[in-house]
């Protein structure tokens, strides 16, 4: 009996390291572990259009997730076509940036492409094993590293179709042996466990619909995977073995875009103005800072505390060496004291961002959405290190809006649009990754890597 629990024991805490663990060199999925904190070493401060761009790399279709790493392999996700048709994935030498191996296929649900809607917006995770992509279609694949395909499934066939105007947005999380899967939308919505080896389903657990882009994320609970997930006015926790509900925290505004983030015991929550009801003081309230505890032996949570002026609108709070960053709509960071919440400053960025922060050793990452990343030292006192342009000026040019059928050989300009037939917001950054001497930013239809040629 005791070499039985023992064993059970080592399994679930092997399943909540490889979760919450992430090596150098690794990647593994939306902002990396879930913290968007990375341990690499020797990451760019400086860079330019002219320097210090090690590669760059056009990538067949249009893709809003950001890539994930495995060694020494960057994935990405896109889709092409005029109703979204065809779901890809590409995968890609980090050296150099060459095309490893690329695998399309029919989606299961379509939708006719604009910039309003969704595009190969849910970021994949990847382990040792393989990589597994989920698709606004509804569509969930595993292959290899090497590219034989491990399983497909429908998500869509097996329970329904997706009901939204701006597609899906929710990205996966994963153990070391389960998918999660989140479908936040106007039809039936739920929280999914596939298992890794087989994609045949662990356990299904039934959520409110509700539109929502937020993506879920792992937490350690005493040995145990929670799943926290935050959206549409709640922020709920829930077993990670089997999908119970445990606990829910309500009166949440306007929280439909920025994920929770997992830093230890503590959760960052970041939410914004609910248009439908403004209320500036709720809005600020909802950011907040939630601690996992446990009460009459009952999984449960606390309120460390509330913000008192830091929202945040498209990109999930950050919590790095004792201080919490959240970015408003405009692009103001707002840096708070991790424990109690006090505000440090309010200062505003070169621009909005849609991707969120990223910290790595004595940097913080801000990337905007026009393509300038500003690199803050982490503390209480703002200094600015550098502001790095991705894409020079002359290069800009007006949106395009075209609707015919994407040549998906033709060169694309340098903001991932116009001739490559995919409309976008602007010179969009919208995902980024860190790993050893590298980091990645992804446009719609370009990804780059910055760092040192010498890798």
């Amino acid at each position: 009996m005791f070499k039985n629990k023992l064993t059970i024991f080592f399994a679930i805490t092997i399943l909540v390291c490889v979760a919450t663990v992430e090596a150098a060199d690794v990647w593994s999925g939306f902002r990396g572990n879930g913290s968007n904190i990375s341990p690499a070493v020797n990451l760019p401060v400086k860079w330019s259009p002219e320097q210090g761009i090690r590669w760059k790399q056009t990538v067949p279709g249009y893709g809003q997730s950001s890539p994930v790493v495995w060694k020494n392999q960057v994935f990405v996700t896109s889709i092409e076509g005029p109703q979204q048709e065809t779901c890809l994935l590409h995968v890609y030498d980090l050296t150099n940036g060459q095309p490893v191996w690329s695998k399309e296929f029919k989606a299961s649900q379509t939708k006719k492409t604009s910039s309003m809607v969704s595009r190969a917006a849910p970021t994949p995770v990847v382990d040792e094993n393989g990589i597994y992509a989920f698709y606004e279609s509804g569509d969930v694949v595993a292959y290899t590293h090497s590219g034989t395909p491990l399983w497909q499934r429908s998500l869509v066939k097996d329970y329904g179709a997706f009901v939204s105007n701006h597609g899906i947005g929710n990205s996966l999380a994963q153990t070391a042996d389960q998918i999660i899967v989140l479908t936040a939308h106007e039809g039936p919505s739920y929280l999914l466990s596939l298992d890794k080896k087989t994609g045949k389903t662990n356990w299904k657990t039934d959520r409110e619909s509700g539109v929502a882009w937020t993506s879920p994320t792992i937490a350690d609970r005493d040995g145990t995977p929670e799943i926290i997930v935050s959206s549409r006015g709640t922020v709920n926790g829930y077993q990670g073995l089997t999908g119970k509900l445990l606990w829910t925290h309500s009166g949440i505004s306007g929280n439909t875009i920025p994920s929770a983030s997992v830093y230890q015991d503590t959760i960052l929550i970041g939410a914004s103005m609910d248009r439908r009801n403004p209320n500036a003081a709720k809005a600020s309230a909802s950011n907040c800072c939630l601690k996992l505890v446990t009460k009459e032996g009952k999984p449960t949570f606390e309120v460390l505390w509330k913000a008192n002026k830091a929202v945040s609108y498209y990109c999930t709070p950050l919590a790095y060496e004792g201080c919490a960053y959240f970015v408003n709509k405009v692009g103001v960071v707002y840096c708070l004291d991790l424990q109690t919440g006090k505000q440090h400053y309010a200062q505003r960025l070169t621009g909005p961002c849609w991707s969120s922060p990223l910290a790595a050793g004595n940097q913080i990452y801000f990337f905007t959405k026009k393509g300038t990343t500003d690199v803050l030292r982490p503390g209480s006192e703002y200094k600015l290190l550098a502001s790095n342009p991705l894409i020079a000026e002359k290069e800009e040019q007006p949106e395009t809006e075209k609707t015919a059928k994407p040549d998906t050989k033709a060169k694309s300009d340098s903001r991932g649009a116009g001739r490559s037939g995919y409309p976008q917001l602007g010179a969009t950054v919208y995902g980024t990754a860190a790993v050893d001497q590298s980091l990645l930013i992804r446009t719609g239809t370009e990804l780059y890597c910055i760092g040192s040629t010498e890798k």
